[in-house]
């Protein structure tokens, strides 16, 4: 049977609009190591970080909902507590004997420009430029490949990553990735005291379940602890 062209079009145009991209990287730092997965759906963003947690991002919202696998339950951090929470990250601790004030609100950053050092390096097979960046406590080196296959697939796909979850630790202290003329392939941070290395290992269109976005039936919701005063480290226990 021959399909009418017009007809033929609209059906691959809907199939690569159901296209979810899915990037792996190595993530090594903070006593941890091992593979994360990204997985990019619209609006949808679902990052397995380890066996034991993912989180699921509404990238249109801001709103994040970390799942506890081995406990069978979530919790949702609303953008509002997500700026609350870096609001008391960049707080000065109140002195002993002083009572907690809450977090004043944290005005807009514009982040510092990241630097060409000139260098090169290859990293996983590709090309990359050097660009390092200071912003307060905080340092970091990016190795950039200008001409990594579908760049701005990736680029897209990581920015609306970068709007919550685990990622929403250096919101608003890090560079926005469009300041960069490709793909981060490697990049070294280091914040309080911390460093985290992640590379890009691989980034492809594949499909992928719905029910990797949404939260699994048997699973319970935690309640969102109050945020009211400076947060220690650059992390969540959970």
């Amino acid at each position: 049977m021959r399909i009418p062209l017009r007809v033929a079009a609209l059906l691959l145009a809907a199939g690569v609009a159901r296209a979810d991209v899915v990037i792996i990287q190595q993530v090594d730092g903070m006593a941890q190591s091992g593979q994360m997965t990204i997985m990019v759906n619209g609006d949808k963003v679902r990052a397995d970080v380890s066996p034991q947690i993912s989180t699921i991002t509404d990238a249109a919202t801001g709103d994040v909902t970390t799942l506890m696998h081995a406990q069978k339950c979530y919790i949702v951090i609303s953008a509002a507590a997500g700026k609350a929470m870096l609001a008391g990250m960049t707080s000065p601790a109140p002195k002993a004997g002083a009572s907690a004030s809450p977090a004043p609100p944290v005005p807009p950053v514009l982040a510092p420009s990241p630097k060409a050092t000139g260098k090169t390096d290859n990293i996983n097979g590709y090309n990359a430029a050097e660009y390092t960046f200071t912003n307060g406590n905080m340092k970091a080196t990016y190795w950039i490949c200008p001409n990594y296959p579908n760049a701005k697939m990736v680029t897209d796909a990581l920015a609306k990553f970068q709007k919550g979850g685990l990622a929403a630790i250096t919101r608003g202290l890090a560079p926005d990735l469009s300041a960069f003329p490709g793909v981060p392939v490697k990049t070294e941070v280091e914040l309080n005291g911390q460093k985290i290395t992640t590379q890009l290992i691989s980034a492809t269109e594949q499909p992928v379940d719905p029910s990797e976005y949404r939260v699994p039936a048997d699973y319970s919701q935690m309640k969102m602890p109050p945020v009211d005063g400076p947060v220690n480290g650059p992390g969540v226990d959970f």
